[in-house]
């Protein structure tokens, strides 16, 4: 039997009004699986990569009350693809993106599920206002308790919110690529989408299995700077960089 409900309505809004009309041209991001914020310091670990953030790609986000305060202090004009509702408190829970600049669209595909537990697994896109052009978005949490296939069929999907989009492009999240074989599945895709893998040095991503699972990836964009976060206020560490229209 299922211990969660599915929304009714997948896609919500949160936070403040956007500050800025466009994302500059030269831009911060910040990647981070929030474990559903149930460690310690969650909340002032994400006031303080927000304030310093243009653009903010999370997953096993959870609309708890604090975690709702918090995105109101955040800086950050929020959408979030909700997944499933806790059964016992109804908090949505899934993926969000927050940014400075309003979203000119946002869709999200929930084909893909988790095997063992039924729960869809959440890709989300949206199209953001930049100087002279427009960005295309992708946050990801990939299917994990599964084999090969599903996986390869949430990569397929990812594949298609970004397919033809003649600006620039970034895809980042968690990929659970915590076999081999996943991720030479995830290079594939990067390779096929000319996507160009945003580098960590010293790179102290979080591992499983021995496996890098967060990544970030971009299309017409420069790497300015990136770094791992090293807080332990999840069991994912933060990614953070700086990117630069071409």
């Amino acid at each position: 039997m299922r211990n969660f409900l599915l929304p009714d309505i997948p896609l919500l809004q949160a936070g403040p009004e956007p500050a800025l009309s466009a994302l500059p041209r030269q831009f911060r991001v910040s990647v981070w699986n929030f474990q559903k914020e149930k460690r310690p310091l969650w909340k002032p670990d994400f006031l303080a990569l927000c304030s310093r953030s243009d653009l903010f790609l999370a997953q096993e986000t959870r609309l708890t009350p604090s975690c709702t305060d918090a995105v109101l202090q955040s800086g950050l004009h929020w959408h979030a693809a909700v997944s499933f509702l806790s059964a016992r408190y109804q908090f949505p829970t899934g993926i969000a993106i927050g940014c400075r600049a309003p979203a000119q669209e946002v869709a999200y595909d929930a084909s893909v599920h988790e095997p063992l537990f039924f729960i869809p697994k959440m890709l989300m896109r949206a199209v953001y206002p930049m100087a002279h052009t427009r960005l295309l978005v992708i946050n990801v949490h990939a299917v994990n308790f599964s084999g090969l296939a599903p996986f390869k069929r949430h990569l397929e999907r990812t594949a298609r919110l970004a397919a033809a989009f003649p600006g620039p492009v970034l895809v980042a999240g968690d990929f659970n690529t915590w076999s081999q074989k996943r991720h030479d599945q995830l290079l594939l895709l990067a390779q096929r989408l000319g996507l160009q893998e945003t580098p960590f040095q010293p790179d102290l991503r979080t591992r499983y299995l021995r496996h890098t699972v967060d990544y970030i990836f971009t299309r017409g964009l420069d790497t300015v700077s990136s770094s791992v976060e090293t807080m332990q206020s999840s069991d994912h560490r933060p990614l953070t960089a700086v990117f630069r229209l071409r």
